[in-house]
């Protein structure tokens, strides 16, 4: 009797959304074919120096000029193989996403984010961005600006980052985890383009209106076996509105920068972020 009673409870909870960080494992681990998961998935000390972007462009040319010509690898029909099992994969794994929406309406969203950092008197950092969601998929796009103030004036440098793709790992009512992959485009020195990585989550309050946000990126010049950027950041987050589709949170953090393994650029950040999704329906099981 025990054992039918727990057969009935797991045949329940399979069929349920999960709310839990383990949902989202016990169907990776479970769930999910082992070998699709592989091929899907395949992909603060402070310094202060002096004209850091100076310094940051300097070191961008001489990183450059070490560089050999950066070529592309050629296909194969192990490629296509690998792609269309991982297609098949994600498929899959999106559907699983997409049920969890009564739980987390914000999977399925637009995030327009405006941040400003500042170490008085010296540099502002400034990051617009945008980041579509989508189930388990998201793509982030921003503009990253520095600005300094010199002696002899002012000084600035930009860079475009795009992480193409962002794996939304775990997605429950309270945690976003995700992994991504893109580019970091270089505006200055040698004008370089690196693969960049990212890892983040967001911690949210189950009624959305505080949460916490942490973020690590890295891009690699492989070639030259050189870290040419490595950014952290915090913030924490604070509903001010919240009317129909549009929710408007007031953040407040720090970002730290460094450029070429040798120098730092921090600052206490500041912003608003503006999440548009369809609010949750209150008759739905997840929200009772």
């Amino acid at each position: 009797m025990i054992a039918i009673a727990k057969s009935n409870k797991e045949k329940q909870l399979s069929k349920s959304t999960p709310v839990s960080v383990f949902g989202d494992l016990d169907f990776l681990l479970k769930g999910y074919p082992m070998k699709r998961l592989l091929t899907s998935i395949v992909f603060l000390q402070v310094l202060i120096a002096s004209a850091q972007v100076g310094d940051i462009k300097s070191a961008s040319a001489s990183n450059a000029s070490r560089g050999g010509d950066r070529g592309g690898s050629g296909g194969s029909a192990f490629f296509f193989y690998f792609m269309a099992d991982a297609i098949n994969g994600l498929a899959d794994w999106q559907q699983y996403k997409l049920k969890k929406r009564e739980v987390n309406p914000s999977l399925v969203s637009l995030d327009v984010i405006t941040q400003v950092a500042t170490q008085p008197s010296r540099y502002y950092l400034v990051n617009p961005r945008v980041r579509g969601n989508w189930g388990l998929f998201s793509s982030d796009f921003r503009v990253n600006y520095l600005l300094e103030e010199t002696v002899n004036g002012t000084t600035d440098l930009s860079s475009i980052d795009w992480q193409i793709v962002q794996f939304n790992i775990v997605t429950t009512r309270n945690v976003v985890g995700r992994l991504g992959a893109g580019f970091m485009k270089e505006n200055f020195g040698g004008r370089q383009t690196f693969f960049e990585s990212s890892v983040g989550a967001l911690i949210q309050s189950s009624s959305k209106k505080r949460g916490i946000l942490f973020e690590y990126r890295w891009a690699q010049d492989f070639e030259t076996d050189v870290t040419a950027r490595r950014e952290f950041s915090a913030q924490f987050e604070k509903r001010l509105a919240s009317r129909g589709y549009w929710n408007t949170y007031l953040t407040i953090g720090g970002v730290y920068q460094r450029y070429y393994e040798s120098i730092s650029v921090w600052g206490v950040q500041a912003g608003l972020a503006f999440r548009i999704f369809a609010p949750p329906d209150p008759l739905s099981p997840g929200n009772q």
